[in-house]
C-alpha cells in the first residue's frame, strides 16, 4: 500500500506520518494521522506545532508496496 501526502494537492508518496491531536476535539487520548512527502513535512509540521496540536513524527512502513 503506498500513501500519499496529506498536502493538498500534492500526490507524492509519503515518507513519513505526522500524528497530531486537537485538545478541544480530540479526547481521551484520540489522535489523528497524517502523512507527508519529504517536501512537506516541515510544512506541516509547522503547521499543526503553530496550534499545539502536533505530537510527533514516525517513518512510514508501507506493508504492501
Amino acid at each position: 500500500m503506498t500513501a500519499k501526502c496529506s498536502r493538498a494537492g500534492c500526490g507524492q508518496r509519503a515518507s513519513k506520518l505526522i500524528e497530531w491531536a486537537n485538545p478541544k476535539i480530540h479526547l481521551g487520548g484520540r489522535t489523528k494521522t497524517w502523512a507527508a512527502c519529504d517536501d512537506h513535512l516541515g510544512y506541516l509540521v509547522d503547521y499543526l506545532a503553530a496550534r499545539n496540536f502536533y505530537l510527533g513524527t514516525r517513518d512510514f512502513e508501507a506493508k504492501h508496496d
